[in-house]
């Protein structure tokens, strides 16, 4: 979530038994700060990601990272991939609905009935 979104994203490409990755509210109109003026690596990191499901979500109302921002962000990232943006979430508040997302992108990125079959995957 936000800032270790990125950081966990970037981790990922490092990371074989990494099977997919979820980015939620990232920060990426602060990038180049939170980041310490490193943000285009570990955005090249994330990116090299090819053949592993990748979730993104953001809200419309995220103080720190602009529709515009996501969608070009989103937009780099190879397949499978797939974006959620929830009207009138800030960054703050995506967790409300959260969880039918997330149940709805694993069953659908990993080929599996519900989450208990994928944990038995």
């Amino acid at each position: 979530y936000s800032y270790g979104s990125m950081i966990g994203a970037a981790a990922a490409a490092d990371i074989p038994e990494c099977i997919g990755y979820v980015m939620l509210g990232p920060p990426l109109d602060y990038a180049w700060a939170l980041y310490v003026f490193n943000s285009s690596s570990l955005t090249a990191k994330a990116i090299d990601s090819e053949g592993r499901p990748k979730l993104l979500v953001v809200g419309t109302s995220d103080q720190f990272c602009s529709e515009s921002s996501f969608m070009r962000f989103h937009d780099s990232l190879p397949e499978p991939k797939q974006c959620v943006v929830m009207d009138g979430m800030d960054h703050f508040s995506i967790f409300k609905r959260l969880t039918n997302v997330l149940k709805t992108w694993v069953s659908e990125a990993f080929g599996v009935r519900d989450l208990e079959a994928f944990a038995q995957k």
